[in-house]
């Protein structure tokens, strides 16, 4: 059993602390060049629909003129460039290392498994209230031209999530499965633990202010400002998996299994399948958050047990 006392060398022979910088200044430009390649998709997806370009500053307008699907493949090209082909350039470029070297401990017991699923899906209910809470929050009065343009923001990136999640297909809820859930767990798993977080493991040397600091990173580059704390605290949930365990195949089914199982309620929801609305935080009990906080923390107790056992605990 391995856990990450002090994080895994990525360095290629640079400083601790230019490692982290570089790996910072990738992942900002890997995301702004994920987000290019996206909108020349998107572009190109209206012309061939016969739009014009001018369509692209106008999300109403722009998602008329193209379908689901063509939008979901544009956002596949932007996951694949920010989260997969940003860390496998610096891998190979800059710490000659491959993929394999962010999980130095392999295990990956079926009862582990388990309770990484059952813990995130309780934090999950948790985090309704962590949700409800975020949404009310307000800037100061001298902060309301910032304020105003997070609004804006949030009600852009609203619309593109309520394009991606109204399904008329069962198909069509199986490709969103794939573009939000799997490859999203897997990318931004392996950008944001296993790269930033351990290339901050290094140069802290502090495995907490890694998890923390990366978790807000990995909120903040969503651009959604009213959910930045429960998302951050999710990134805190899946960089404390990886250390505790080691492996990052950890945290990326933890994150599968949050972004998934949103899906499916939502997908559910749209069927009358159910009357729990995901969206909507106010539809989950007070009582049911607090149980799932209770059942996260014994879940995970006995995830962190199961790895930290042989050592000294973190």
């Amino acid at each position: 059993m391995m856990r990450l006392d002090n994080g895994i060398d990525l360095s290629g022979g640079r400083s601790d602390r230019n490692t982290f910088l570089l790996i910072f200044g990738l992942l900002i430009a890997g995301f702004f060049i994920g987000q290019f390649v996206s909108t020349i998709f998107i572009a190109a997806f209206v012309v061939l629909n016969g739009g014009g370009l001018e369509t692209l500053a106008d999300p109403e307008l722009l998602f008329v003129s193209m379908s689901q699907t063509q939008f979901m493949v544009a956002q596949v090209f932007y996951t694949i460039v920010f989260t997969f082909l940003t860390p496998w350039f610096y891998l190979k470029m800059f710490a000659k290392r491959s993929f394999s070297d962010i999980s130095p401990n392999h295990e990956t017991g079926f009862q582990q498994i388990i309770l990484a699923i059952v813990g995130t899906i309780a934090f999950m209910f948790f985090n309704t209230i962590l949700i409800e809470w975020n949404a009310g929050l307000h800037l100061p009065e001298f902060m309301s031209g910032i304020e105003q343009w997070m609004k804006v923001t949030e009600e852009q990136l609203a619309e593109t999530t309520i394009m991606m999640t109204t399904f008329d297909s069962f198909g069509s809820f199986l490709f969103a499965f794939v573009v939000i859930a799997i490859l999203p767990g897997i990318g931004e798993e392996i950008m944001f633990r296993g790269i930033l977080q351990n290339s901050l493991h290094k140069w802290t040397k502090n495995a907490h202010i890694a998890i923390w600091v990366s978790g807000f990173i990995f909120a903040a580059i969503h651009l959604q400002f009213y959910g930045l704390v429960p998302r951050m605290m999710l990134g805190v949930v899946f960089g404390y998996l990886y250390v505790w365990s080691g492996n990052i195949w950890f945290p990326i089914i933890a994150h599968i299994t949050n972004n998934g199982l949103a899906l499916i309620m939502t997908y559910m929801y749209q069927l009358n399948a159910t009357e729990l609305d995901i969206d909507d935080t106010e539809t989950v009990p007070e009582m049911i958050s607090v149980i799932g906080l209770v059942v996260f923390v014994a879940v995970f107790y006995l995830f962190r047990k199961h790895f930290l056992k042989p050592k000294t605990e973190i």
